[in-house]
């Protein structure tokens, strides 16, 4: 695809564009646990949604569990979420439990690409279940003594007035069936992190459908002073959920999304939107408001908490001031990458910065005034779906410098982006309007001090982590294929195109001369069998244990590698080559982009054993603590849904 919405948002700014009745942006609505625990009655269902013409969406409306009606189906009213599109906040703290009864209210899904795939009819049916992405809890099934889930997502809960399921043995990935509800309990450990987290569901074939109707939240535990502790009580805190949805011309919701649904780039998307020829809308918005206002009114600025919600979209984000007609890039300060602080060590390179952040973003220095530079300053976030990021802003200028006065205004943008040669085209949107209306320079500290002993990526606690878990964790018995990597060797992943499907993975073992190992080649397939997938046992006594992976993409277009309960660093090439003397720690994440090869690629292994096909591999180290089945995927999820996905299952060392 070509790529023809760079120029949009320029174009927006220097015509001096600004919705003058935006309204003020919302924050969503916030359910908080209560003597360690939040229960909640949490209902997928059809939602009118207002900021997108009144389109029917699909959201979660939510309540908690003392409000439901006696049938446990419903909320009482006035006890719900009033607004279920803009999404709701889930707040909790280590060591809460977080329990979820889980209604299936959702109509058929006709528009679903894939229910007409062999064995994949019952996707017509609009299964559902949840997933709580990026936290570090148990995906354990039920028990005799426990009958619910934990962050599984290998169960599916049907809406009977759907019909009952049409499923086979050969349905790719998806396990347990229920009927109408479903009930989860996750509990967090003492150790779990403080940050940002969110939760959506994870049915393996239709997910970009339920995505992109509107059935996602977020979730925060802890607080930002607990890697932030001498927050200045001037900042203010804020949600920023980011979500599009598509709208035909007769009005009906597009929910299998559609990159190029905008294809009229002359057209304006100063509001939120872009058009398509035939008369539909695609609608970007943040917690639901289409093009809303954010006035920060904070002398000390604000903490913005960013969700990419999006089912597919990448949003390059970023500030952008305007100096009479002359757009301006503003600094602001990285806090927080997929919910975990961000404390890179003293004198690392800006090379190495971007290289461990996993070109989430586009670093500069930070402020002069500030001498250490163990701290991320940043003009632009590259957030692919799934990301989560937290930022500082204050009015100032791409130096830093603080620009005092009121009522200056900026634009809060995505500047478009292209995820390759045969990749997606995604738009220009101005986002939303800021107004800074209480702008002094005096008072304010250059930079926030990130100081977290306890979460970021030197000091979380992974063995805690896995101890904490021992009774589930030792609940996944060791099986005789569930073998570790020798000393020096690593995982090689393939992301590429299967001969039979439009994406897939594959994968081998790489030995410590950097030779592929004998026999363990799967080349890549859709939704790879799983008897054949990634097992690894955990250390001894069931103690965290580490390993490499090389993640290679074979196509022309990017991938976004993401796995769940888990996080882990990116390598520099310091590490790689051995000419580092020490480990660079600094940015644990759930994701990383992994960018499109060149155009010899075709998106099969054979093409890059000959050399034809050139890109760039990401290298990981991943510490394993929970067992149990879970998977890791390409979180653009157009990809998963199409086959690239695979399980992985992490075992006890030791014997029941």
């Amino acid at each position: 695809m070509k790529m023809f919405f760079l120029s949009t948002v320029i174009t927006l700014i220097l015509s001096g564009s600004m919705i003058a009745n935006s309204a003020e942006l919302v924050e969503p609505p916030v359910f908080t646990s209560s003597n360690k625990v939040l229960d909640l009655l949490m209902i997928a269902k059809p939602v009118k949604v207002n900021t997108l013409t009144n389109v029917t969406g699909w959201a979660y409306e939510i309540c908690k569990r003392q409000y439901a009606n006696k049938d446990g189906s419903s909320c009482q009213t006035g006890k719900s979420n009033t607004n279920p599109y803009s999404g709701a906040r889930l707040q909790l703290n280590a060591g809460d439990t977080l329990k979820i009864h889980l209604v299936n209210k959702l109509p058929q899904i006709p528009e679903s690409k894939h229910k007409d795939e062999p064995t994949e009819s019952f996707l017509l049916q609009n299964p559902t279940n949840i997933h709580t992405h990026g936290m570090l809890v148990s995906p354990r099934y039920p028990s005799t003594k426990n009958p619910t889930y934990g962050d599984n997502v290998f169960v599916l809960t049907f809406n009977s007035n759907n019909g009952m399921p049409n499923m086979t043995s050969s349905s790719h990935l998806h396990g347990d069936v229920k009927m109408d509800a479903t009930d989860y309990q996750i509990t967090l450990p003492n150790h779990h992190p403080s940050g940002l987290y969110w939760f959506h569901p994870h049915a393996h074939g239709i997910s970009l459908n339920q995505l992109s109707a509107g059935l996602s939240g977020i979730i925060t535990v802890g607080k930002v002073n607990d890697y932030v502790p001498t927050l200045p009580s001037n900042v203010n805190v804020r949600h920023l959920i980011l979500k599009d949805g598509q709208v035909n011309v007769d009005g009906s919701l597009h929910d299998q999304e559609d990159p190029e649904f905008c294809d009229n780039p002359t057209q304006s998307t100063i509001a939120g939107t872009c058009n398509h020829v035939s008369g539909g809308k695609w609608y970007f918005t943040i917690n639901g408001q289409r093009n809303p206002t954010i006035n920060v009114n904070s002398s000390g600025g604000e903490i913005w908490r960013i969700t990419n919600a999006s089912g597919s979209v990448t949003y390059d984000l970023q500030l952008a001031k305007k100096i009479n007609v002359t757009p301006s890039n503003m600094m602001m300060q990285l806090v927080s990458i997929d919910g975990i602080s961000v404390t890179p060590p003293n004198g690392i390179s800006q090379n190495n910065i971007n290289q461990i952040g996993g070109a989430k973003f586009e670093s500069v220095a930070c402020p002069s005034a500030y001498t250490n530079n163990s701290a991320i300053c940043v003009t632009k976030l590259h957030m692919m779906p799934g990301t989560r990021a937290e930022v500082w802003v204050l009015n100032r200028d791409l130096n830093g410098k603080i620009i005092n006065g009121n009522g200056s205004q900026a634009i809060f943008q995505t500047t478009g982006y292209s995820t390759g040669l045969t990749g997606d085209a995604w738009p220009a949107v101005d986002l939303a309007q800021i107004i800074f209306s209480n702008s002094k320079s005096s008072n304010v500290q250059p930079i926030l001090t990130v100081a977290d002993s306890k979460h970021d990526a030197v000091g979380l606690n992974f063995k805690a982590i896995a101890q904490e878990l021992t009774a589930t964790n030792t609940a996944i018995s060791p099986t005789s294929n569930c073998q570790p990597l020798p000393a020096g060797w690593k995982r090689r992943i393939f992301f590429g195109i299967p001969s039979d499907a439009d994406f897939g993975l594959g994968f081998e073992l790489v030995d410590d001369k950097g030779k592929s190992v004998p026999g363990s080649f799967q080349d890549v397939a859709a939704f790879p069998d799983a008897k054949s997938s990634i097992c690894l046992p955990l250390a001894t006594g069931n103690t965290p244990v580490n390993e490499r992976w090389e993640i290679v993409n074979l196509a022309t277009e990017d991938h976004n590698f993401h796995i769940h309960q888990t996080k882990f660093r990116v390598l520099t090439n310091e590490e790689l080559n051995g000419d580092s003397t020490q480990t660079i720690d600094g940015i644990l994440q759930d994701s990383v982009p992994l960018f499109s090869g060149d155009n010899g690629c075709d998106g099969t292994v054979s093409a890059w054993r000959k050399n034809s096909c050139k890109t760039s591999p990401v290298t990981v180290e991943i510490p394993f603590a929970i067992a149990g089945d879970f998977v890791y995927h390409c979180h653009i999820l157009e990809h998963e849904d199409g086959g690239m996905m695979a399980i992985i299952r992490v075992a006890s060392s030791d014997k029941l």
